[in-house]
């Protein structure tokens, strides 16, 4: 694959849409917001995903992929994140209360656990298929990250949800072949002190931040809106100019490529 798709893109779950997932090559996603809807019978090629954190709109999929791995794969399904994510998933969800403790269930006629739990680190790059993925720490949870992906020298940078947050305008300023920020904007900026209890932006927290960054070449990318405040975000994003050099307001489907065109 030479580049990302957007499998959810959507701050609300609904039954049209998706939250956070990103494809980013043949058998490695980047959360598991809406895995099992868009791949189908194809969802059993997944076999690497990276964690931002341990929000259930970003690992929802996880349980049941793994429900669905017990008895038809022969390798675990690895699951990367920070400390602080996979202790989450360990002591909320695989505790053999909410759901059955995959860590320690084999894969049916099998040697090897049903999932593999992996701790990453962050600005740590971690090859997988064709890309290369390089955490950074953002400004939401305790555990949460974004990444840096990159393939073939091009490069394209993934906010997650965040708060304000300098490492991502450091990167940029540092790193000239990342071309795009996909960067989350979850309220209209009426509701900035929702924003900040939940730590997430709004269209007037990104333009503040925005201007923390030296460069002015790549692209902007939003996605997280929250659905009942959709129209008014990208109404705010257009007037403040914010989607840059051709950026859009993604959509589930949507895809970003590391080389020209980039918007697929």
């Amino acid at each position: 694959m030479d580049y990302i798709e957007f499998l959810g893109t959507s701050g609300t779950r609904t039954p049209t849409q998706g939250t956070t997932c990103l494809r980013v090559s043949t058998h490695c996603v980047i959360d598991a917001g809406n895995l099992i809807n868009t791949f189908g019978d194809d969802v059993f090629t997944v076999e690497h995903i990276f964690l931002t954190h341990s929000h259930l709109d970003h690992i929802i999929d996880i349980p049941f992929l793994a429900d669905l791995f017990v008895t038809q794969k022969k390798v675990s399904l690895k699951i990367y994140g920070l400390k602080e994510t996979l202790n989450d998933l360990r002591q909320f969800i695989f505790n053999h209360r909410v759901w059955p403790n995959f860590e320690e269930i084999n894969l049916i006629g099998h040697d090897e656990k049903t999932i593999e739990l992996i701790e990453i680190f962050p600005d740590i790059s971690y090859p997988v298929d064709d890309i290369t993925l390089t955490p950074f720490k953002t400004n939401h949870t305790d555990g949460s990250c974004g990444y840096l992906i990159e393939q073939n020298g091009q490069g394209i940078l993934f906010s997650a949800d965040t708060y304000r947050c300098d490492r991502i305008w450091e990167l940029l300023d540092q790193k000239p072949h990342i071309h795009s920020l996909v960067i989350e904007v979850s309220f209209p900026s009426a509701f900035d002190r929702l924003a900040h209890d939940s730590k997430h932006l709004t269209p007037v927290l990104l333009g503040d931040e925005l201007k923390k960054c030296r460069r002015n070449d790549f692209r902007v990318f939003t996605m997280h809106l929250k659905t009942l405040f959709a129209p008014t975000i990208i109404e705010e994003l257009e007037t403040m100019q914010l989607l840059k050099n051709g950026g859009k307001v993604l959509r589930d489907g949507d895809r970003l490529g590391f080389l020209p065109p980039f918007t697929l």
